[in-house]
């Protein structure tokens, strides 16, 4: 309820489980740590969002676990004329609650890396047979060249026989 914060920070701590999201990622309940208060017509709300997710490599195929550990600022007003970001969202006036929900699904959602890899050092499949090169190596033959290549390889020698 709005009547509730005042000019003095208040704090709070809320779970919100996973089902309630549509992040079929999300691997663990959310867990939203904030202190709200209100300066005049606005209502200034910062913490921390952290949850879990679970992702699957883009370079292996395999799941892993991405934690998110987010802080967030917003404020919410009811001012019109106010220049609107990420940080700054529009409260109708005739409002009696705010609902954080959308502002943390956003945040969750924004926060999931576009390049998804399990670790820097993810050698991912072999491109000829599919073996996870992480977990073993491979017989393909290393000298084998996409045919789609082959007249490149002829103009290097060519030009590698033009200098000598």
């Amino acid at each position: 309820m709005i009547s509730h914060i005042s000019v003095d920070r208040s704090l709070f701590e809320f779970t919100v489980t996973k089902d309630k999201f549509d992040i079929p990622e999300l691997k663990e309940d959310v867990i939203v740590k904030a202190s709200a208060y209100q300066t005049g017509e606005d209502y200034a709300f910062s913490g921390s969002i952290k949850t879990k997710l679970e992702l699957e490599c883009d370079r292996c195929c395999v799941k892993f676990d991405h934690d998110i550990d987010k802080e967030f600022e917003v404020i919410y007003t009811s001012e019109d004329n106010v220049d609107r970001d990420d940080h700054i969202m529009y409260l109708s006036p005739q409002e009696v609650e705010i609902d954080l929900k959308p502002y943390v699904q956003d945040t969750i959602l924004l926060n999931i890396p576009f390049k998804k890899i399990c670790s820097e050092n993810c050698k991912g499949l072999c491109a000829g047979c599919g073996v996870n090169l992480n977990k073993g190596t491979c017989n393909c033959s290393k000298d084998k060249i996409d045919p789609r290549w082959e007249s490149l390889k002829e103009l290097k020698k060519s030009l590698e026989s033009a200098e000598e």
